[in-house]
């Protein structure tokens, strides 16, 4: 394409029977007759479309937030960016912000490009595989503009770029399985760096990446394979040798990627399948990057009968694309959280694709109407579409994080403190990096020092605090299937002064639930003590609770600075207002001691100043 978007001449999709010296792939998509299939043109223009129609209108995702502040200081021990590092993503986006100025727009339009190259990419290898323009225009389509894809492909992360360099190393190992033993010099080396690049954007591909190379290379001339090994080594070595040195040296590379591999291990692996189903598990990678069940079932079936296929007529080609995409399918079965399963599908559902589209083909030759494959390729493609309209649509306006930090940066004082939840902070880090910023424990600590300061927690989800602010884009069953269902709404909540005090001991989580978006009170131990810091104030009112897990009443007493000061008798399901009469002292620790447990502490007011 030229800079004014038009098709530039030249560079056209030939036929398998016209390619005699196959080399990368941009050059093997030339044809003898100088132009592209009108086929081929025409899936690129639909391609072009929805990707300009559907860009996102902010930074939206918890990763996005890490490559945006990637760009501007690559600092790995940071988490900018998280492991396993990105080098090669990053080093793209920064070629990127030279002409666009914005991390942003730079990532963004780093995605945009890796789509339009990915098309003809896909094309080349699907056509060499199946030995159809039809389903080689089919399969990259059906996979392009998936849901996963059409939700996924434009947003600035580390997937499009990685499976830019997918397709591309696809396109050169089919390349090369078909070059005549003394040619084929091109697609090796493209193989090797394509296949090195696509790790470098995103490291978790390497489980799968390697043993397609190993296959790709398994039976060509010992002569290509030691060319494909030195692209891969070279290109290898041009991102890995940043990032190890960003690290801080070899062990700190290594220790850099052990506490990620423990992470994973802890969470994906573990934590975020305990109590699912296994059957449940897999379906989240196989079909959810498909959407809702009555379109993913039909597309699997399908893919089935497009590998039967496959594997009759074009097995030895379709070999590197199949260890690929079965081979990451393991992994995401064995160690990825099923909770983002569309997205971390995506290697998998190229060749799903592929596939899809054969049997689409199988299915009109067994009709006896070869033209009509295009049918339920076309009607997946049209149903993926609408299904992912109401994501589509809410994204092109500011997302909830970026709607949150807009509205504070309006209405918020410089000084204002933000107690930021776990989720929050890259957000936070990024778009909101003017004010003082602290997780919610630490910031009220601070907080209680600081009663007349304006104080927010900035936490996911709906708030039940009073007076807050929530943020919000329409749910839908789109979102729920194909994202990772978070950051739908973001909530900006007033924290009162009657809530800031600093825990000495005995005083843990939040009631009733555990979320701090709808604290209640405290949960208090017998024996527990606060601090809090009066300011000229001579009373403290403080609101006591008994919980119904414990005995129906309890004795409470409470002592300020060591010195008894109140008594009172606590019943279930009634809060009991205590009035405490403080010192005259900066700093008064107010403890309370308890014949039953636990106790709740719902708010501590200052009177009298």
């Amino acid at each position: 394409m030229d800079g004014d978007g038009r098709a530039v001449r030249g560079c056209a999709v030939r036929p398998m029977e016209s390619i005699r010296s196959p080399g990368l792939p941009a050059v093997a998509a030339v044809s003898t007759a100088g132009r592209v299939p009108a086929l081929a043109l025409a899936g690129f223009g639909l391609l072009v479309l929805v990707r300009a129609l559907t860009l996102p209108g902010s930074l939206w995702e918890f990763d996005e937030m890490l490559f945006a502040l990637s760009l501007e200081r690559f600092e790995p021990w940071a988490y900018h960016p998280h492991p396993p590092g990105y080098p090669l993503l990053i080093g793209l986006g920064n070629l990127f912000e030279i002409v666009f100025r914005d991390p942003f727009r730079s990532l963004v339009a780093l995605s945009f490009v890796s789509s339009l190259v990915s098309y003809p990419a896909l094309v080349s290898a699907f056509r060499r595989i199946a030995g159809s323009e039809r389903v080689a225009v089919a399969g990259s389509l059906l996979f392009l503009l998936s849901p996963v894809m059409l939700v996924q492909g434009p947003l600035p992360m580390s997937d499009p770029p990685s499976l830019m360099f997918l397709c591309l190393a696809l396109a050169a190992a089919a390349g090369l399985a078909g070059a005549a033993e003394d040619s084929g010099s091109a697609s090796a080396i493209a193989l090797g760096a394509f296949a090195s690049a696509a790790i470098g954007c995103r490291p978790q591909h390497a489980v799968a990446v390697i043993p397609m190379l190993v296959v790709a290379l398994w039976r060509v001339p010992r002569r290509r394979r030691a060319e494909a090994l030195a692209a891969f080594t070279l290109v290898s070595l041009l991102w890995l040798v940043p990032l190890v040195r960003a690290t801080g040296g070899p062990r700190g590379f290594v220790d850099y990627q052990v506490r990620q591999a423990a992470q994973v291990a802890e969470h994906d692996a573990t934590a975020s399948r305990k109590g699912r189903d296994p059957i449940a598990v897999a379906s989240r990678f196989v079909l959810n990057g498909w959407g809702p069940r009555w379109l993913a079932l039909p597309v699997l079936g399908l893919a089935v009968a497009g590998t039967v296929r496959l594997r009759r007529r074009r097995a030895r080609l379709a070999l590197p694309l199949a260890v690929l995409s079965l081979t990451h399918l393991v992994f995401c079965l064995g160690v990825m959280d099923p909770g983002d399963g569309a997205r971390y599908a995506l290697p998998f559902l190229l060749g799903m694709a592929l596939a899809a589209a054969v049997g689409c083909e199988a299915a009109a030759e067994r009709a006896r109407r070869p033209g009509l494959g295009w049918v339920p390729a076309g009607a997946v493609i049209a149903v993926s579409i609408l299904y992912t309209v109401p994501v589509l649509a809410a994204r092109a306006s500011p997302s909830p994080p970026a709607q949150a930090a807009e509205w504070a940066t309006r209405h918020l004082r410089p000084g204002a403190i933000l107690l930021v939840s776990p989720e929050m902070e890259p957000h936070a880090g990024y778009l909101l990096r003017r004010f003082k910023r602290a997780p919610v424990e630490e910031g009220l600590r601070y907080a209680a020092r600081h009663p007349k300061a304006a104080v927010y927690l900035l936490a996911e989800g709906e708030s039940g605090w009073e007076g807050a602010q929530t943020f919000r884009w329409p749910d839908s069953k789109a979102y729920r299937r194909v994202t990772r269902n978070h950051y739908r709404a973001v909530s900006l909540s007033p924290v009162p002064a009657s809530r800031r005090f600093q825990i000495l001991r005995g005083v843990s989580g939040w009631g009733p639930d555990g979320d701090v978006r709808r604290a209640e009170w405290r949960w208090m131990d017998a024996d527990a003590a606060i601090r809090i810091f009066p300011r000229r104030a001579r009373a403290a009112f403080v609101t006591l609770g008994l919980d119904r897990s414990g005995p129906s009443q309890a004795t409470v007493e409470i002592s300020v600075n060591g010195a008894p000061a109140s008594r009172v008798e606590l019943a279930h399901g009634v809060r009991t207002r205590v009035e405490v009469a403080l010192p005259a002292a900066k700093a008064v620790e107010i403890a309370f001691r308890s014949t039953g447990s636990p106790l709740q502490l719902f708010t501590v007011e200052l009177a009298g100043r």
